[in-house]
């Protein structure tokens, strides 16, 4: 009995493979991870069941740079680290190789990351703050919306009663802040940034830079002695139902402005006035209601000099709640003889506005 064989064009394909002996790969880089930071970058990956892998390559720009990493594998399962330093600014590929002594590669493993740096550091915004002055005691801080989803936070930098400096995180979440030993004097300062980690792999903590912000004192109402106010409507109706614009400067919470009820007049309603002559460095209105649908949910403040040319400084939410006086400060301190208050929307399902008292104050 005879047996022939032959070779066929299949073994000639895959003779490299056998050619020079079987060939060796060490066990190459398991659960990669890559984590971004500030001009630098790191990776970690495992080595599983292979006790003769003795280092690593990690390649990028296209195998143009590269790190070799030292390993003392124990095969039982390594968690190898690196770090890469002095990187720019952008997003990286990687190719990583493991080798043994006998300098046997591995297949390639990749991975992507990002190096973050100044122009990501510039384009970060601080949070808002709405307002900040001192009272009872107190420095009281009124925050904005959190800057970004990446924001986890801010930092408030301020001198204490004792005459040391002093830093406090501020949660992202947190609408205001009270700091109970400030020292505040009428050049007061303090100074906050916001902080940033851009994902959840990063390495390294961004901030803003610093914002100083000067302290307003309490509020010292101003006297309504003198003023007059006007309105777009009011209750002309005789007895308890004559309900005037001079009533929301009288200093009684006993009687109201009420705007035009027959006809009907609708929103929005207007309230002016006129302090009689130009007050230098107002810092804010203030408005009592009481708690009823009448209560204007928003306003509009306009202010000016002469009553001809009006602008608006700020659009503000109204709390509808009785006895307590509500305080809207200006972004920065104004000369004013006349302001207005514009009734937008009321707080229940009614065309009508009630004011019980108006009034301004510096700090």
């Amino acid at each position: 009995m005879f047996y022939l064989t032959a070779c066929s064009e299949m073994d000639h394909t895959y003779e490299h493979f056998w050619k020079d002996g079987e060939r060796v790969y060490p066990a190459p880089a398991d659960s990669v991870r890559v984590y971004s930071g500030k001009n630098r970058i790191a990776l970690s990956w495992l080595i599983f069941g292979d006790p003769n892998v003795s280092k690593a390559k990690i390649y990028w720009n296209y195998e143009k740079d590269s790190l070799e990493v030292p390993i003392q594998s124990t095969g039982k399962g390594d968690t190898i680290k690196a770090m890469l330093s002095g990187m720019e600014e952008r997003s990286y590929a990687f190719t990583i190789y493991t080798y043994d002594n006998q300098e046997n590669r591995s297949i390639p493993v990749s991975a992507v990351g990002r190096v973050y740096g100044e122009l990501y550091e510039n384009s970060l915004l601080t949070r808002l703050l709405k307002s900040a002055f001192y009272t009872k005691g107190s420095l009281v801080l009124d925050w904005g919306d959190p800057a970004d989803a990446t924001s986890i936070g801010s930092e408030l930098v301020y001198q204490n009663t004792e005459g040391i400096t002093r830093t406090i995180s501020i949660a992202t979440d947190a609408d205001s802040t009270i700091v109970k030993d400030y020292d505040f004097h009428p050049d007061a300062t303090f100074s906050y940034r916001t902080v940033y980690v851009p994902d959840s792999m990063a390495i390294d903590t961004f901030y803003t830079a610093f914002t100083t912000v000067k302290v307003k004192g309490p509020t010292i109402d101003l006297s309504k002695s003198g003023w007059t106010a006007t309105a777009s409507s009011f209750d002309s109706r005789s007895g308890s139902s004559y309900r005037p614009p001079v009533n929301t400067i009288d200093g009684k919470t006993s009687t109201i402005w009420v705007n035009q009820i027959s006809p009907p007049t609708y929103y929005p309603h207007t309230l002016t006035i006129d302090m009689g002559h130009v007050v230098e460095g107002v810092d804010g209105i203030s408005v009592l209601v009481q708690k009823r649908n009448e209560t204007p949910k928003s306003i509009e403040v306009q202010i000016s000099t002469d009553g001809t040319e009006w602008s608006t400084i700020g659009l503000y939410s109204v709390l509808n709640i009785a006895n307590t006086v509500q305080y809207f400060d200006f972004p920065e301190s104004q000369d004013i003889r006349y302001f207005k208050i514009v009734a937008i929307t009321p707080t229940g399902a009614t065309d009508n506005v009630v004011i019980v008292e108006v009034g301004a104050y510096t700090r």
